[in-house]
């Protein structure tokens, strides 16, 4: 296989590593959203994905998901210590509880 210069530092470097020997600069990139590889960045050949928008558009998601589990997990440990205190509130908190979110409070 003939070498690849590294497009920053010039190194020499074999076909088969992703990253330069000498600076870790990407040698490919790889598209996140259909997996062709090219030789430089900026977004895709094939698809045409600008590749920092999609990693934006994933950070994100992410960021969205893990609040809605967050909000999920707060209104199941709400409901849980209601359903502990009902001995000594009598229920009236429970009830109270899941009238203001039936009404969306």
């Amino acid at each position: 296989m003939p070498p690849m210069q590294c497009p920053k530092c010039r190194q020499e470097n074999s076909e088969t590593v992703p990253y330069c020997v000498r600076c870790h600069a990407p040698l490919k990139y790889t598209c996140p959203a259909c997996k062709h590889v090219q030789l430089q960045g900026g977004s895709c050949e094939k698809c045409g994905v600008d590749f920092a928008k999609y990693a934006t558009m994933l950070a994100f998601r992410a960021r969205d998901d893990a609040a809605a589990q967050r909000s999920r997990a707060k209104t199941r440990a709400t409901v849980w210590r209601q359903i502990l205190l009902l001995p000594i509130t009598g229920g009236l908190s429970l009830v109270k509880l899941l009238l203001g979110k039936l009404r969306g409070d």
